[in-house]
């Protein structure tokens, strides 16, 4: 049976997304290139159609925001964080003023019921001690007939990604908190949500073996800073090896992101 608390209610290990060090390696998580943009805007708009207003909750540094927010003609997005620090970074941006910058918490939030088109939530769901509490949040800010879309690595996919397999207690950390695809779907139907489906797609996120390693030795991926000190850099030295050896090894380069979606009910 999936989790509707992690963990079985119990906390689950967090990062601080208000230290600065967190915010400085953020975007380095992968590329939000423009193939990557696109396929979200056509899962997005083959959803909704034509959404008006879109809020992007745990935008974090804006990554996906923007591109959304410049992509989607005649749509209002808004980007929303808990933390100031990593919307002082998204408003830094080029085309910052796209978008609409709000502090909020995913599972209090001030928005009026019925506000929102569609609610996008890229890898936040693993932070929370009770998802299905946040997913009922952002279901009573969507119109009827909304769409959320939640964007994560399911844990039966990145344990055979590189910080993985070369980071000693990664996949002990992200086994108490990672939903597997159907934990996923399990929480949205928990939540109330309808018409729940998934997708998983191969995205190229990175520009080379040496764009990982940069980004594993900045903790852009949260579960590296919840490992013991000595298991990083050892993970590191691991990673940094193949990297030199398969500097253009594909598995390096690309990550699956599983993509699932539901609909607010209509009445």
């Amino acid at each position: 049976m999936a989790k509707t608390c992690n963990g079985g209610g119990h906390s689950v290990p967090t990062v601080n997304y208000a230290s600065d060090e967190v915010a400085r390696g953020f975007d380095l998580r992968g590329v939000v290139s423009k193939e990557r943009t696109e396929r979200l805007v056509r899962l997005i708009t083959s959803l909704a159609e034509k959404p008006t207003k879109l809020l992007d909750i745990g935008c974090g540094t804006g990554r996906f925001s923007i591109p959304l927010a410049v992509s989607l003609e005649g749509c209002t997005v808004v980007g929303a964080d808990s933390s100031e620090v990593m919307l002082s970074e998204a408003r830094q941006k080029p085309c910052a003023d796209r978008v609409a910058w709000l502090i909020e918490d995913i599972s209090a939030q001030s928005f009026a019921d019925g506000t929102f088109d569609v609610v996008f939530i890229s890898d936040l769901l693993h932070h929370l001690d009770c998802p299905v509490d946040a997913l009922r949040e952002c279901q009573r800010i969507l119109r009827p007939g909304g769409w959320l879309i939640s964007k994560y690595g399911a844990l039966e996919h990145i344990v055979n990604d590189p910080e993985h397999k070369f980071f000693e207690g990664t996949i002990e950390v992200d086994s108490i908190r990672t939903p597997t695809t159907d934990e996923m779907v399990d929480w949205l139907a928990s939540a109330g949500f309808t018409n729940i489906d998934s997708k998983t797609e191969k995205e190229r996120t990175r520009h080379s073996g040496n764009h990982r390693l940069e980004a594993a030795k900045a903790k852009s991926i949260s579960v590296l800073h919840l490992i013991k000190g000595n298991h990083f850099q050892e993970g590191l030295e691991r990673l940094a090896a193949h990297v030199d050896a398969h500097p253009d090894d594909e598995w390096l380069l690309v990550d699956p992101t599983t993509f699932t979606w539901a609909q607010k009910p209509t009445q």
